[in-house]
Parts: structure tokens; C-alpha cells; sequence
């Protein structure tokens, strides 16, 4: 019942990551998880996060940062993923 208000994410495998909104630590860019390859014998998670003009900016799950509060607010809500004014 309390699905919708957490989301149980492991980082050792990247499980649970999907349509979180991410923000790459080298470039700042806030984007929303598109695709998750999950952890296998020794090699780390990788995201695909889909900024929101339509690029992808791919890498380590520990290249990236789950997005704060003022971060979330520049993404728009889900179904669209136009940058708020």
C-alpha cells in the first residue's frame, strides 16, 4: 500500500533505479533513469539517464546522484520531459 511513497533501490545492483530522477555528478545534468543494466560477476551498474532534451547521458551508477529537492522541481512531472521555466 505504501508503494508509491518509497521505493526500495540497491545500489550494488542498481535494482530499483528505474524512473528515478538522477543528476550526473560531472556535468550537473538532471535527467530521469531510462534504462538500468544490472550488476553482474564484478562489473558495476550502469544507468541510461534521458535528459530533458532528449540525450542520454550513460555511465556507473556511482557516476551519478539521486537529484535534491530544487533539482527535482527542473523536470517536469511524468509523461513529459520539458524543462520547467
Amino acid at each position: 500500500m505504501l508503494d508509491f511513497m518509497s521505493k526500495s533501490k540497491i545500489p550494488a545492483t542498481g535494482e530499483g533505479y528505474l524512473g528515478e530522477i538522477m543528476v550526473h555528478r560531472i556535468s550537473r545534468a538532471v535527467g530521469i533513469v531510462e534504462n538500468v543494466t544490472e550488476a553482474r560477476a564484478g562489473w558495476p551498474p550502469e544507468i541510461s539517464l534521458k535528459l530533458p532534451d532528449g540525450t542520454f547521458k550513460k555511465g556507473k551508477l556511482s557516476d551519478f546522484r539521486e537529484a535534491n529537492s530544487s533539482e527535482r522541481k527542473k523536470i517536469s512531472p511524468v509523461g513529459t520531459n520539458a524543462v520547467k521555466s
